[in-house]
């Protein structure tokens, strides 16, 4: 249980712009933070087109600078809520729950006629393959592998645990660490390194949020495309 003296940063990485819409989700959580007891003090915005470093400037600024108990990282074409703040903020505990992801949705096929939605939630299937938390609990708070950083609040308890456990490393590698540095992703490598420290990652199920793509990918979207995409497989499975 979050306690009321504790204190909340929001960071963010862009290249410089930022969608409309993470702008209006972004002010309407700080405006209605006070209300939702999440006493957001403070904002943190790191501009580049190298991401990966990006994210470590701004983990580095807050375990150094910000006084802040929580930071909500939060991706520039995310669409924030204060519904979905207020679910991170009461499944998040710094003893229990050090880390809550929230939900949003990709498709690895950006260039396809329609895109195939899946939760940015992952378990780890071996060192380079994770595979999706799909189909999604509805409105429940789960243990994962890992996430993408598009929305995830944390407590600032974990950054001693993390820099003991990898002293003068980034934490946002965008590569193995085997000879053959193959790319994974700096969200990945992130919460690999943080599940190797000892510390859980949970998501909330019900902390729903939009992705502004193409279009915007949100839980409406999802179900109504795996939806369609079960009636089509029975379709197949009937005797013509």
């Amino acid at each position: 249980m979050i306690q009321p003296k504790e204190t909340v940063a929001i960071g963010w990485c862009d290249n410089g712009m930022v969608d409309g819409k993470f702008t209006e989700g972004l002010m309407s959580a700080v405006i209605t933070g006070g209300a939702n007891k999440m006493p957001i003090t403070t904002s943190i915005r790191v501009q580049g087109n190298q991401i990966g470093r990006q994210r470590q400037v701004l983990w580095d600024y807050w375990a150094d600078k910000m006084k802040t108990d929580w930071l909500l990282w939060v991706d520039s074409d995310i669409v924030l809520t204060p519904e979905v703040m207020q679910k991170l903020w009461a499944t998040a505990d710094k003893h229990h729950r050090p880390v809550v992801s929230g939900v949003y949705f990709i498709s690895k096929e950006n260039e396809g006629t329609l895109m195939k939605p899946y939760p940015v939630l992952f378990n780890d299937v071996s060192e380079y393959q994770v595979q999706y938390v799909h189909p999604l609990p509805q409105n429940e708070v789960i243990k994962c592998d890992s996430a993408g950083f598009g929305l995830v609040l944390m407590h600032k308890s974990i950054i001693p645990t993390m820099r003991e456990k990898y002293p003068n490393q980034s934490m946002f590698m965008e590569t193995s660490t085997g000879n053959d540095e193959q790319f994974i992703g700096e969200d990945i490598i992130f919460f690999r390194k943080m599940k190797a420290a000892g510390i859980p990652l949970h998501a909330h199920t019900g902390a729903l949020v939009k992705h502004m793509k193409r279009f915007s990918l949100d839980y409406d979207y999802y179900g109504m495309y795996w939806t369609m995409d079960n009636i089509q497989k029975k379709m197949k499975e009937q005797p013509n």
